[in-house]
């Protein structure tokens, strides 16, 4: 292992969080608050707050949640949002276009682009829906790639290249939204938890050998090694 460690945080119920300090903890969209959380015991980390423009600006749960943890610097995927005024003399916001996270994504995988492309095919399940699906997203210029829990292990790969990435709460294999909303109700994440399972298989081997991860749902679908610290 290398000698410093970063944190991926996702909102998946009943995670443990690894007890060790971390230098930076990366979250997607409500797991701001497991943050909060962690830094409680492990403090003086830098807070990354990986955010979907959409998810952000309909979903008050999330917002709150995000607000409340204080981080160092928000990323909006894909889209833009004002600062929020509670941030605005703390925090450093970044807002990616459609086409600037799905060029950040590509360099990850195995055929690049290529793989991403594929990866939607599995978003939907019938041949004729998937064929329609693609159209659009071709003519709109708008293909998502992977979740926001995902994208947050990309930018930690990217950001740390000499530090072990850990993981918590993140699974890749859909099911309801975990923290609770009115939309979380409505909305299931089967689809794109389908698109994260195939890709985190085409992931190149030097960015995998860097994850570890808390959660057999994640090990399972992905053989990345499991974390053997300890937890609380």
């Amino acid at each position: 292992m290398l000698d410093s460690n970063i944190l991926i945080l996702g909102s998946k119920p009943e995670s443990k969080l690894p007890k060790i300090y971390v230098d930076k903890i990366y979250t997607a969209n409500g797991a701001a608050a497991r943050a909060t959380e962690f830094r409680k015991k492990y403090k003086n980390n830098e807070l990354i707050c990986i955010v979907g423009a959409r998810e952000f600006a309909r979903n008050e749960d999330v917002s709150k949640r995000v607000i409340e943890s204080q981080p160092e610097r928000i990323i909006i995927r894909p889209g833009v949002i004002d600062m929020p005024l509670e941030l605005k003399d703390y925090t450093k916001l970044t807002c990616l276009s459609d086409k600037e996270q799905w060029n950040f994504q590509a360099k990850f995988f195995k055929k690049k682009k290529v793989s991403l492309l594929i990866s939607e095919m599995f978003y939907k399940e019938r041949l004729h829906i998937k064929i329609i699906r693609i159209l659009k997203n071709i003519v709109n210029r708008n293909f998502q790639g992977v979740s926001t829990g995902f994208y947050a292990i990309l930018l930690a790969l990217e950001e740390n290249p000499h530090s072990n990435i850990i993981i918590s709460g993140i699974g890749m294999k859909g099911g309801a939204q975990f923290y609770k909303s009115e939309r979380s109700k409505l909305f299931i994440y089967d689809s794109r938890a389908r698109v994260d399972s195939y890709l985190v298989n085409k992931l190149l081997e030097n960015y995998k050998n860097r994850l570890y991860s808390l959660d057999s749902d994640l090990i399972d679908v992905s053989n990345i090694s499991k974390w053997n610290g300890g937890t609380f």
